[in-house]
């Protein structure tokens, strides 16, 4: 009876222990993809199937993409719901004996996606944790090192949250599959890929030990997460979730920033598409909506920041008071608003650098935007100590220049 090359049986080796993956298995310049990994990629990505030699009668079948045209393809699998696992070689094929170690490094999926394609928007996976008469919501993106945490009692209120975040992904425990959210609608109308997890990511006590180890604190009390006993277990759920997939440094995940629902107005979906808030009811398109309109920043992260704004419309009178006094301030102070403008026009997405950073893909040309970024910062404090009150006032005071920094890069 034949027998399987040592290769292959590497690779049937890690793809057991990643089942529910799409496997990239590096080899010299390219990813390869073998058996039904390789027929589902070949026809999802309209590559041409070949075969390999495997040391089985029939050959295995076979597809690959180059290594350094990878993301456009992984981009390409995430946007239709697949999982990608990330295999690498871990050492030295000059300097190893025999086969060549391999591991998984990554594990890509649509909510943990570094390279969307829009900027301007956040790409948010969200963690729901349903107990009995509670939903516990925590949603992160993964690019940002935004991370919120609440919890709602109906489900009429974790919709307007999966609306308002439009999450790429959701994972969940099982008990959330059968408590009457229809599933189908999620996945269907909105195009949420929804994937339950092990019961092992919800145990309580597991789910604290994660948000204590991450943020480097002996207790949960100074967070301000004490009223969310469900959304604990969510925001440790996803926290194990990313560390588990991404096998990487989270540490530009700083906060975990707890919310009550009821600081924003409850939009149900249908509201949402009719006021076409951010995009239009029949095109789809950003242009003709609200955020089309109102939309004149000069970052990304801004742009990202203005359509939270629309998303999440606020009810409390003095917060609502607090941005119309900036918009005022800065409309009488037209010159200042210019030059503020022109400084802001060349600063790159610093939050998505950071992530980078964090996970140490940046190279020299993101260490480049970074650094130019942030010689921008002393000009614009300059300019924000012209306002003598209100937020404006309060933003100058907690921006640091960073010019330690700019000057070590």
């Amino acid at each position: 009876m034949a027998e399987m090359t040592p290769m292959m049986q590497q690779y049937l080796k890690t793809k057991e222990q990643h089942k529910d993956c799409i496997l990239f298995y590096r080899l010299g310049d390219f990813y390869e993809m073998f058996f039904d990994d390789a027929l589902t990629v070949s026809k999802e990505l309209e590559l041409t199937l070949t075969g390999k030699s495997c040391g089985l009668e029939e050959r295995a079948p076979m597809c690959g993409v180059p290594y350094h045209a990878v993301e456009g393809y992984l981009n390409r699998l995430v946007c239709k719901g697949y999982k990608v696992a990330i295999c690498e070689q871990v050492e030295d094929p000059k300097t190893a004996k025999g086969l060549v170690a391999r591991d998984v490094v990554r594990i890509v999926t649509p909510g943990t996606n570094l390279n969307t394609a829009d900027e301007t928007k956040n790409n948010y996976l969200m963690c729901i944790v349903y107990l009995s008469d509670r939903y516990g919501i925590s949603t992160a993106d993964i690019t940002t090192g935004d991370y919120f945490v609440t919890e709602v009692d109906s489900e009429r209120k974790l919709l307007d949250e999966i609306n308002k975040y439009h999450p790429s992904e959701i994972i969940c425990n099982d008990a959330f599959l059968v408590s009457g959210v229809d599933i189908e609608d999620l996945k269907g109308r909105l195009g949420i890929a929804i994937y339950p997890l092990e019961p092992h990511f919800f145990d309580d006590d597991r789910c604290q030990k994660s948000l204590l180890k991450h943020f480097h604190v002996s207790t949960l009390q100074g967070m301000g997460i004490g009223d969310f006993p469900a959304g604990i277990i969510a925001a440790g759920a996803l926290m194990l979730y990313l560390t588990d997939t991404q096998k990487n440094s989270l540490d530009h995940f700083t906060h975990l920033y707890p919310y009550l629902t009821s600081r924003y107005m409850l939009l149900d979906s249908s509201t949402r598409r009719n006021l076409e808030l951010t995009e239009t009811l029949r095109e789809k398109q950003k242009r003709g909506s609200l955020l089309g309109v109102l939309d004149k920043t000069k970052t990304a992260m801004g742009a990202r920041c203005l359509r939270q704004y629309i998303e999440q419309p606020l009810i409390d009178t003095e917060q609502i008071l607090g941005r119309l006094d900036c918009v005022e301030a800065l409309s009488k102070q037209s010159m200042i608003r210019d030059e503020l403008r022109e400084y802001l026009n060349p600063i790159y997405d610093l939050e998505r650098l950071l992530g980078k950073v964090s996970y140490k893909s940046a190279n020299p040309r993101d260490l480049i935007a970074f650094r130019n970024s942030l010689r921008m910062l002393p000009h614009i404090k300059t300019l924000l100590s012209e306002f003598s009150a209100g937020l404006l006032k309060e933003i100058d005071n907690e921006i640091d220049d960073l010019s330690d920094i700019c000057r070590l890069i």
